[in-house]
């Protein structure tokens, strides 16, 4: 089992700056894995079926929008697997509400694919070291919470700067739940900055904006310090503040740059995540395509207008998630971004489905509410 184009995708530098080579790839590597998942999932042989989808259509970029999607609500219902069940290296589950997990698998191959084209990101966006590294979690401790994909991501992520020490914010207290310790992460945090070594302080924005809330007076990190928020604000909606106010906070009282402190975006179902450049927007690397759909047609919309996310990321051999549409809302970017990245760049404007796709939420939302 090789796919070859998939693998030279994974391998591409500067994923953020499109080439006809690299384009070209994508178009292939979508080929090899629409017709994979065709030969090896019944669900989504039917889905191409019906629809009269042949995999061996896709010849050309404009031919990436025909391919038939999967709803995301249907991962989230179903363990959709496109190899044997013993193939798995990494098995995820994003715990969620009225009883559904999105479970979401990796055989090794796959997982590696997914492992490169992350470091070559980071790479592009200055945020690999080899500087040994303080990191601050404002996640749940993955020692505590296995199963959940946020916590596997965040520590996926420690792995592009070496780990001098950590500290997890959520724990589970004497009672089996989990608890926001804001005392002791402001310990850990005023010992990095006296420590001067820098700083990386990852996890989910509702948590880290009532860290800022309870800290009161400024700490100021070593330079080289960065910050990256991820998972939305989950069911805390009624707390959350616009990026600006967040970044303005952040600087005023870390002293971080604005540049250095980004947002992510991404999802289980979805094999790769986004990370905002320095002026702060969400490029699609040229491993990845983004398009914005009409919600009742399905039809794909011109730049600047909101609908419903598609997702596609030809990597992952285990489950046939090459092409999902997502619940979230948002719209291309009709301008180039500023950054200098040539790049399409996309607008998250909400999460949708919020009352059934919540992933972390619930818990996430009780521990706010309880702050």
């Amino acid at each position: 089992m090789r796919f070859p184009y998939s693998e030279a995708l994974s391998r591409a530098p500067a994923p953020c700056r499109w080439t006809r080579g690299k384009v070209r790839l994508m178009v292939r590597a979508c080929r090899e894995f629409a017709s994979f998942h065709f030969r090896n999932s019944p669900e989504l042989r039917r889905i191409y079926l019906d629809r009269g989808f042949d995999p061996r259509s896709i010849k050309r970029e404009a031919d990436l929008k025909r391919i038939p999607m999967l709803g995301v609500a249907a991962m989230k219902r179903f363990l959709l697997t496109s190899l044997p069940h013993s193939e798995a290296a990494l098995k995820l589950t994003s715990s969620g509400t009225r009883g559904q997990k999105t479970q979401v698998w990796f055989d090794q191959a796959s997982l590696d694919r997914v492992q490169r084209f992350l470091e070559t990101l980071w790479q592009a966006e200055g945020l690999v070291s080899s500087e040994p590294t303080n990191y601050l979690m404002f996640v749940y401790d993955p020692g505590e919470a296995k199963d959940l994909g946020i916590a596997f991501s965040d520590t996926n992520q420690q792995r592009f700067a070496p780990v001098a020490r950590r500290f997890y914010a959520i724990r589970k207290g004497d009672g089996g739940g989990w608890e926001f310790r804001k005392d002791g992460t402001l310990a850990a945090l005023k010992e990095y900055a006296a420590e001067g070594r820098p700083v990386r302080i990852f996890g989910i924005p509702s948590f880290m904006y009532e860290f800022l809330d309870f800290m009161k007076e400024p700490v100021r990190l070593p330079r080289g310090s960065w910050m990256m928020t991820g998972g939305g604000w989950k069911a805390a909606e009624e707390k959350k503040v616009s990026k600006d106010e967040f970044r303005r906070k952040t600087e005023d009282l870390l002293g971080l740059p604005a540049e250095n402190i980004r947002d992510g975006y991404g999802m289980a179902e979805h094999s790769s995540p986004y990370v905002e450049c320095r002026k702060h927007r969400f490029h699609v690397p040229v491993y990845n395509r983004v398009y914005a759909r009409d919600p009742v047609t399905l039809e794909v919309l011109p730049a600047g207008e909101p609908g419903l996310l598609e997702l596609i990321s030809p990597f992952n051999a285990m489950m046939p998630n090459l092409a999902i549409l997502s619940t979230d809302i948002g719209f291309i970017d009709p301008d180039p971004c500023p950054c200098g990245d040539d790049s399409p760049t996309f607008t998250l404007t909400g999460r949708g489905g919020l009352a059934k796709h919540k992933g972390c939420a619930i818990t996430a939302s009780e521990i706010v509410r309880r702050a």
